[in-house]
C-alpha cells in the first residue's frame, strides 16, 4: 500500500524534485485512510493527500458513520486491485455497475476525509498567499 509512495518520494528526492518527504508510521496499529503530506519549509513542494485504505470501512459502512445492513453489505465489496479486478489499469472502459460502485466509494471517501480534504486546501491558500507576498509587484509593460 505505501510502496507507490516511497517510489514516489525517493524519485523526487533523486531528481531535486520538491516533494513533501515520507513520514508515514507503517508500524502503526491502524493504520489510517487518508495522510496529508506536506513540507512547509519548501514552498515548491506540492501538498499530497494520501489514501493507501480507499476500501477500509466503506466496506462496513455506507456513508460516514452509517453502518450497512446485512443485506447491503455486498455494495461494499470492491476489489480494487485483485487479479480480477475491473479497475486494473489496462482496462479503458468500465460497467455501469463498477462505475457505479467507484463514484460511490469515491464519494464516501472524501465525505469520510473531508477535514483533511479541507486542511490541505486551507494549507495551499496559506502557501499561495505566502509565496504571493514575497514576489515583487508587476512593473506595468515588463513581463
Amino acid at each position: 500500500m505505501f510502496q507507490p509512495m516511497k517510489q514516489t518520494c525517493k524519485y523526487c528526492t533523486e531528481q531535486n524534485i520538491p516533494f513533501p518527504k515520507y513520514e508515514v508510521q507503517e508500524e502503526d496499529d491502524k493504520l489510517k485512510e487518508c495522510y496529508l503530506l506536506e513540507n512547509s519549509q519548501e514552498s515548491d513542494a506540492p501538498i499530497v493527500i494520501f489514501f493507501p485504505l480507499i476500501n477500509d470501512t466503506f466496506q462496513k459502512y455506507k456513508a460516514p458513520g452509517v453502518e450497512r445492513s446485512p443485506e447491503e453489505l455486498e455494495q461494499g465489496q470492491i476489489d480494487i486491485c485483485g487479479p480480477k479486478t475491473p479497475y486494473a489499469t489496462k482496462e479503458l472502459t468500465y460497467t455501469e455497475a463498477a462505475f457505479d460502485k467507484l463514484v460511490k466509494l469515491s464519494e464516501y471517501n472524501i465525505l469520510n476525509n473531508k477535514d483533511k480534504l479541507l486542511q490541505a486546501l486551507r494549507l495551499a491558500v496559506e502557501k499561495k498567499k505566502r509565496l504571493k507576498s514575497q514576489c515583487p509587484p508587476k512593473v506595468p509593460g515588463h513581463p
